[in-house]
């Protein structure tokens, strides 16, 4: 990385560790151990080198899929109403179209903030539902269980690095297909204020 850093990701299925995410560094480092002991390769070596670390990150890929987006006065947008997961890649852009629709709805709501919130619900909920779809099927690709699956992994994953093949077979998984609607920067009832008459 940089300051004479070197990254290692680790990444495993949580069927390997399904209780709670460790909280100390010394967990951390005995969860990755156990995981990552009989792996071969170079993971001894980047074990015991993690026995002077003391930044380790531990989290869990995840989704978040609520029913609502909103309660009483409150809605929610980016990662809190609709997290696609980290795997998609996509949820700075995702909030910022969410927050656009949010404040678009509102404006025409004239007031009504339950009803400007169900149809910012309504817009946004399918595309969205379509993105943690399309991270789902990635997240099983992307950490296959069994060893032709790993293999096959790596080859479409070098055979990717052309860009018409990956356009041909993720193409439509990165392509969005939801337009942002045009609220308009005026409704033509709106009156003028002071500072814009000047």
């Amino acid at each position: 990385m940089r300051d004479d850093k070197t990254l290692f990701l680790f990444v495993f299925r949580d069927t390997f560790r399904p209780d709670v995410l460790p909280a100390s560094v010394r967990d951390r480092r005995a969860v990755l151990g156990e995981v990552f002991r009989d792996i071969g390769w170079e993971c001894p070596r980047i074990l015991a080198a993690m026995a002077g670390v003391h930044d380790i990150y531990f989290d869990s890929v995840s989704q978040i899929r609520m029913d609502q987006w909103a309660r009483g006065r409150s809605a929610l947008v980016g990662d809190a109403a609709a997290c696609v997961s980290l795997l998609a890649g996509e949820g700075t852009g995702l909030a910022m179209a969410e927050a656009y629709v949010l404040a678009g709805e509102l404006r025409n709501g004239a007031g009504d903030h339950t009803a400007a919130f169900a149809r910012y619900q309504e817009r946004l909920r399918p595309f969205l539902r379509r993105k943690q779809e399309s991270a789902a099927r990635f997240a099983s690709s992307f950490l296959p269980t069994t060893r032709f699956g790993l293999t096959f992994r790596n080859l479409v994953t070098s055979v990717l690095q052309i860009p018409t093949v990956a356009d041909v077979f993720i193409g439509r998984d990165l392509r969005d297909d939801f337009e942002l609607p045009d609220f308009g920067s005026r409704r033509e009832s709106e009156p003028l204020t002071c500072e814009e008459k000047r």
